[in-house]
């Protein structure tokens, strides 16, 4: 190809985002749990998912439109809302061609964030396999790097993020030699990655994580299985337009 390795990168909080990441091909994670539910939206028939930060704007929207509505604050279903920021609780909603809007507490932040990027994917356990092929294929496209964002809680660093920011890590390293490309890996990348490869298994994580133990306070421990589950989907969330921020699945 005549370049030089590829870089990956890591945000282990939002903070870390530089803008030089407008030139990546970002990655957006919140594993617990606004990018588990975007997959799981996308994969079980959504058509378009919009994220929004504010939940006056979600209402608005779905009122205006005829969406779907979710989200959750501080963890727990908004009130007449039609579903939560939750996996589990998605598998008993119809959503084959309908559209979806979604508001959080951390991950639709994120989103808005980084919408300025080369591309926007949005990447968890669920479609890691997936989500890492199709950022890598972008990668070679455009000739530059990946970067991946942890959500966190409030723009600060969370375990549960952090740990599957290194499995993709992992990943796009197994894919990309599997592609023929040279990466690169940043200090953050290699510290995500050892970090993921020090948990006997991925719930062990979530159940040590502040988001995990939060889970298990308000009763969702469900959650923690359904977010665990590793290349279930091949549903690649996609950002098309950036206000408000809008996904499509590449698969």
């Amino acid at each position: 190809m005549g370049r030089g390795p590829l870089l990956v990168d890591v945000a282990l909080a939002p903070s870390e985002v530089r803008p030089t990441w407008r030139e990546l091909v970002c990655i957006v994670v919140d594993v617990i749990r606004a990018s588990s539910t975007i997959v799981t939206l996308l994969d079980k028939g959504c058509r378009r998912v919009y994220t929004v930060r504010a939940v006056a704007e979600a209402r608005a929207l779905a009122r205006e439109k005829g969406w779907l509505i979710g989200g959750e604050r501080n963890g727990l279903t908004l009130k007449g809302f039609d579903f939560g920021n939750s996996p589990f609780e998605l598998q008993g909603v119809n959503l084959h061609g309908k559209k979806a809007v979604l508001t959080t507490t951390n991950g639709t932040k994120v989103i808005k964030k980084v919408a300025f990027s080369r591309a926007v994917l949005v990447g968890c356990f669920l479609n890691a396999s997936a989500c890492c092929r199709m950022a890598l294929e972008l990668t070679r496209e455009h000739g530059t790097g990946i970067g991946i964002v942890c959500a966190g809680e409030k723009g600060k660093f969370v375990l549960d993020d952090a740990c599957c920011a290194g499995y993709l890590v992992k990943t796009l390293l197994h894919t990309g030699k599997e592609m023929g490309l040279t990466l690169a890996v940043s200090d953050a990348s290699r510290a995500a990655h050892r970090l993921f490869d020090s948990y006997p298994d991925i719930q062990s994580c979530f159940r040590e994580s502040g988001s995990g133990r939060r889970l298990v306070d308000i009763e969702r421990e469900e959650d923690i299985a359904s977010c665990s589950r590793v290349d279930v989907s091949d549903a690649v969330p996609v950002l098309i337009n950036s206000n408000p921020c809008e996904f499509t699945p590449l698969n």
